[in-house]
Parts: C-alpha cells; sequence; structure tokens
C-alpha cells in the first residue's frame, strides 16, 4: 500500500503535482503485474482512494480524472491477464477421463475464479463498492471458461460431448450460486445445461428407438411389430440395454433422471402410435401406460 498512499487532505491546487507522481507509479505496477488476483486488488485499493478524496475535490480536478483514468486501466489489465491466465491451462490440451468428469485443467480454472470472486468481494472499507461490478467481472471470467468447455468437449462424439459439457457447466454454475449478483450469468448456464440435457434426451430416444427396433411410423407392418414386441420384451427384462451408457456418467442424479425421464415419454408416445395401429393385430399386448410404468 505504501507504492499507492496519496497526500490525505489533498486540494485542487496541488492535485497537478501529485497526478504526474502518482500516474508514474500506478502506471509501472500495473504495466508489469501479471498476476490476475493482484490486479484486483490495485483496483479496489483505488476505487477505496478515489471515495476518499471525493468530498474534497471537484470532479473536474486532475487528481480526480487520474484515479479514474488509473481504475479503467487496472482493470483492462485485470481482463487481459485473466483471460491469458485461462488460455494457459487451456493450452494445456487435457484430455477428458472416461468418467467424464472435469479435468484437473478445469478444477484449476474453477479454483482461479473462486479466488476472483473472493477477492472481488473485499474492499478496504465496507462501504465502498468493488471497482468492478459484479455483472462486468462474470463477463470477463465466464465467456472464456465455457470457451474452454466446449473446446475440451470438441473431440468427443455427441453423447460424451453433451454428457462432459453438462458436467463442466454444472460445476461452474455451482460455484457461481455461492455468490450473490450472480442471476444472470447462472440464467445463461441453466440455459447452456437444459440445451444439452434436449440434446442427450434426443440422444437417449434414438438409442431405445434402435434397441428395440421400432420402424419409422410410415414403414409401420404386422412383421415389423412382432419384431418390436420380442425386442420391447427382452429389453424390459434389463432396462440397462435401454441405456446409453455415458448418460450415466452425468455427475448429477437429477440430470441422469432428468434425461432418462423424458426419453422414456417420447418412446411411449411413439410406442402409443404403434398399439394403436391397424396392422397391431395382438402383438404389441402391454398398454402405452403400462411400457410407461415398466421403464421407469
Amino acid at each position: 500500500s505504501k507504492c499507492l498512499a496519496i497526500p490525505s487532505s489533498p486540494s485542487t491546487q496541488s492535485t497537478g503535482g501529485v497526478s504526474r507522481a502518482l500516474k508514474i507509479r500506478i502506471e509501472q505496477i500495473i504495466t508489469n503485474t501479471e498476476d490476475c488476483i493482484t490486479l484486483l486488488q490495485i483496483s479496489n485499493i483505488i476505487q477505496f482512494y478515489l471515495s476518499t478524496i471525493r468530498p474534497f475535490l471537484s470532479d473536474e480536478a486532475p487528481l480526480i480524472a487520474l484515479i479514474k483514468l488509473l481504475n479503467t486501466q487496472c482493470t483492462k489489465q485485470f481482463n487481459r491477464q485473466f483471460t491469458i491466465s485461462i488460455t494457459r491451462i487451456s493450452d494445456r490440451n487435457e484430455l477428458p477421463s472416461d468418467d467424464l468428469v472435469p479435468t484437473m485443467a478445469f478444477q484449476e480454472v474453477l479454483h482461479l475464479l473462486k479466488i476472483v470472486l473472493n477477492t472481488h468481494g473485499v474492499s478496504v472499507v465496507p462501504d465502498v463498492s468493488p471497482a468492478v461490478s459484479m455483472s462486468s467481472l462474470l463477463d470477463v471470467v465466464v465467456p472464456p471458461i465455457l470457451t474452454l468447455c466446449n473446446m475440451s468437449a470438441s473431440q468427443l462424439d455427441p453423447v460424451q460431448n453433451a454428457v462432459y459439457i453438462i458436467n463442466l457447466v454444472s460445476s461452474l454454475y455451482n460455484v457461481l450460486s455461492m455468490y450473490e449478483n450472480t442471476d444472470t450469468k447462472l440464467t445463461v448456464l441453466q440455459n447452456k445445461v437444459s440445451e444439452e440435457l434436449e440434446t442427450l434426451t434426443n440422444l437417449q430416444y434414438d438409442h431405445m428407438m434402435k434397441v428395440t427396433g421400432v420402424p419409422p411410423t410410415e414403414m409401420i407392418n404386422g412383421d415389423r411389430l412382432t419384431v418390436v414386441a420380442g425386442k420391447l420384451d427382452q429389453a424390459l427384462l434389463n432396462t440397462e440395454l435401454l441405456w446409453l451408457q455415458h448418460c450415466t456418467r452425468l455427475s448429477t442424479l437429477r440430470h441422469r433422471n432428468a434425461v432418462w425421464s423424458d426419453a422414456c415419454e417420447q418412446y411411449v408416445k411413439i410406442y402409443s402410435v404403434l398399439h394403436s395401429s391397424p396392422h397391431n393385430q395382438g402383438v404389441l399386448l402391454k398398454s402405452p401406460e403400462q411400457i410407461r410404468q415398466l421403464l421407469k
């Protein structure tokens, strides 16, 4: 803090000389600092100085203008260094493990995010707001993390891709949910998870259709329904046959249940079409509701 010290009772007449010396010193610190956490701390200190001297100076005073400028420079440097930190971590090209949980690199990103958010909430004095609003901060820190999610999942097949992104984004969601004023970004993350869950549900449904041999509706006939009845009976004896293997790697039970439940509802709808078809001459004996209960 010594390097940031300023006179306790500045006057408008004397701020010109103070401004020049302060500008040189603070700009050197900002330019030479690569640690994004330190930059955020400096930004909070600058904000404290601004609130301290404002009652004694007009808004046109050179020192007020300088501190605002320094705060802007510090914020830009923080944004740059945070993105560089995320990029440096992502450059490791860590491949997802078979269980599709967040990699060590992604856990390191989440750890950095927690430190940033904790630092953001610490002002020099309680009544002084942080120099960077939570909304602005999240606009900087969340996009590169989401980019990292997409990059790390890009080499996976569609099912693994969806599961992995859901697990990563859910981890990020859990971190942000512990802090105030994050609702807007939480909504963005929830929408991302919902989008991937929908993709995964459709893939799970397609798998169920394939396992039980359900034909396109325009190709329904008695022989095909006989095949469906046999394969479905076999699958109902062991419903694990109907599960996409990687869907079980979803990190939360709520997501696993949602994918299975929604896919089953889609399947029951198509089964209802088959069951009510004129080609069903006592082949599909179970009612749609019985199938729904058996799939639970």
